[in-house]
């Protein structure tokens, strides 16, 4: 069955002659002019196929879009224009007919137009974005179960499953993307099975992605917010408050759940904001700075997906600082403040764009309201040029309900890209009735800061491999240690080295292969381990270690309470 349901201010309409034969001749008042104001039409084509059983879930479209558009007024208008497969005339008025009947039990008042018949019609559809919408409707009782994959099927998969194909060219000056160096390293893959965009992160790769994102944690704490787990799904009501569903649709996952409208979730914003709510505010409580490493969703198109550069499922370190509108510029300056930071922290090098809105505003890109526009915009252009931040302005680049400044980075193919963003938002509190209570007990509605600190873990894995060329620095390497012994008599001195470095916090690993000493050091380089611990008799005798660094570097006879020392000093400054 396809419907088109109309939301009018009026539908007239009136019946001529027969167009199915077999039809019962209706009496004239049947056919006469009618005129219906203020309703809801659905014009309905009746499919092969369809029968009795297609009723309920007839009804229950039907009412939900009344419902949404907020009338009780009905007409059940018969349209075979939209579809090629109609079912049988008697089908179709048997279903129409009973439809007509139900809707009535549920006290709406429902008129039907002359089924078999040609009839002239006019009608004048309302402007809002709910009074045109179209919907197929399969009643799920004649749906086939989903059948078992055969043999041959699922060892198609499993040899899909297997293969994790690595297409990448040499950046600049033979540089290698991470998507080499993901397959290279062992840190994570790609899989056809699993779906493009969906990344996999190995044990190694979930190492690096784990210490970033405890390290802005931490940070973050220290600074003064607070941190948030929210779902990764909601009804699209959600959406629709904020204004996403109708400016972002296309980039979200759409479910259906019931009769109700589901989407995994592209930001965290509408939720911290319902938790916002959860009770009255005052101006003694701004700042509210709510942080989530949040797991977001968002539908690229599947030309834009690069490795871990541009994904579907990505983790993001986001925050929402909600104050006064006078707290503004110093929240401001701490989110710089923490950006500058991490950036320094992990050797990022960026450079500031300032996004701003595009006063044609065509196809309706951003919330409609040009003044505030222009005040947030000058005021965000004040706090940059406070901060004495170089930056480049492009219009059209905002987000649809406020300014940001974007920080920009090039991939190893010279591509751009934004890592991080900030934004001042002067809609969305609006929107969603947020307000707090002033020093004279007045009722205002804040302002909100949107920000990242690290932005998506992936992306800035994908940045510190490409830098480093999987050199990462200790702090973040997935194996820091590695311990090669040079005989197999040598293991269980291995093992009680691993054991006391394992209770020290430190990613550590044993080569118990039966490889030379030296191939064992060529794996560890070419893993990019970080340090080799070597162990033979000599060592054991003595109770000490041989230690090779990445950079070359060798030292004999080395204490293992001062080399767990030194590690975890290094570690802690992060260098």
């Amino acid at each position: 069955m396809k419907i088109l349901c109309l939301h009018v201010d009026y539908i007239e309409w009136q019946g001529l002659k027969k167009a199915v034969k077999s039809m019962d001749d209706l009496p004239p008042n049947e056919l006469s002019k009618k005129k219906v104001q203020e309703a809801l039409v659905v014009l309905t084509a009746v499919e092969s196929g369809d029968s009795v059983g297609i009723l309920e879930e007839y009804v229950k479209n039907v009412k939900e879009i009344a419902e949404s558009v907020g009338t009780k007024k009905i007409v059940l208008y018969p349209y075979a224009h939209l579809s090629n497969n109609l079912s049988s005339p008697k089908d179709a008025i048997s279903v129409l007919e009973l439809a007509e009947k139900k809707l009535k039990e549920d006290n709406y008042e429902v008129s039907r137009a002359p089924f078999g018949y040609y009839k002239t019609f006019e009608l004048k559809v309302k402007g809002h974005p709910l009074s045109e919408l179209s919907r197929e409707i399969v009643f799920k009782g004649n749906e086939e179960k989903e059948k078992d994959l055969t043999l041959e099927e699922r060892k198609k998969l499993w040899r899909i499953m297997g293969k994790n194909r690595v297409q990448s060219i040499r950046g600049k000056d033979g540089m290698k993307s991470n998507v080499e160096l993901g397959k290279e390293l062992d840190l994570y893959i790609v899989n056809e099975v699993v779906g493009q965009g969906l990344p996999l992160f190995t044990p190694k790769g979930t190492a690096i992605k784990r210490e970033i994102e405890r390290f802005i944690v931490d940070e973050e704490l220290k600074r003064g917010y607070e941190h948030t787990s929210t779902p990764i799904l909601a009804k699209s009501d959600l959406y629709k408050i904020s204004g996403h569903w109708q400016h972002y649709k296309d980039g979200m996952f759409i479910l259906k759940v019931g009769k109700e409208d589901f989407a995994l979730r592209p930001m965290t914003c509408p939720f911290q904001f319902v938790l916002y709510k959860r009770k009255p505010r005052s101006y003694k409580d701004l700042p509210k700075k709510y942080a989530e490493i949040a797991t977001l969703f968002r539908s690229e198109q599947s030309g834009e997906l690069r490795g871990l550069t541009r994904v579907r499922q990505f983790t993001l370190a986001d925050a929402h600082l909600i104050c006064t509108p006078e707290q503004v510029e110093k929240e401001f300056f701490g989110v710089i403040d923490l950006i500058n930071y991490v950036m320094k922290t992990f050797g990022i090098e960026v450079w500031y764009q300032f996004s701003k809105w595009d006063p044609k505003n065509e196809g309706g890109k951003y919330v409609d309201n040009p003044e505030a526009w222009e005040k947030t915009q000058q005021s965000m252009k004040k706090i940059l040029d406070k901060l004495k931040i170089k930056y480049v302005e492009k219009e059209g680049e905002a987000a649809f309900y406020g300014p940001k400044l974007d920080l920009q980075y090039k991939d190893v193919y010279g591509k751009e890209d934004t890592l991080i963003t900030v934004q001042i938002d002067f809609a969305l509190p609006d929107k969603f009735g947020m307000t707090y209570l002033d020093k004279d007990g007045k009722e205002k509605i804040p302002m909100i800061i949107h920000r990242s600190s690290t932005g998506a873990t992936e992306r800035v894995i994908s940045y510190l491999l490409e830098k480093t060329q999987g050199n990462l620095p200790l702090w973040i390497s997935p194996v820091q240690v590695r311990i090669l012994p040079m005989s197999e008599k040598n293991n269980l001195f291995a093992e009680k080295i691993k054991g006391k470095l394992l209770e020290e916090g430190l990613r550590v690993e044993i080569d118990e292969s039966n490889e030379s000493l030296g191939k064992k050091v060529r794996n560890a380089q070419i893993e990019r381990v970080f340090y080799m611990v070597t162990i033979g008799d000599k060592e054991e005798e003595s109770n000490t270690i041989s230690l090779r660094s990445r950079d070359g570097s060798l030292e004999h006879g080395l204490n293992m309470t001062k080399f767990v020392s030194r590690l975890k000093k290094e570690i802690k400054n992060r260098k």
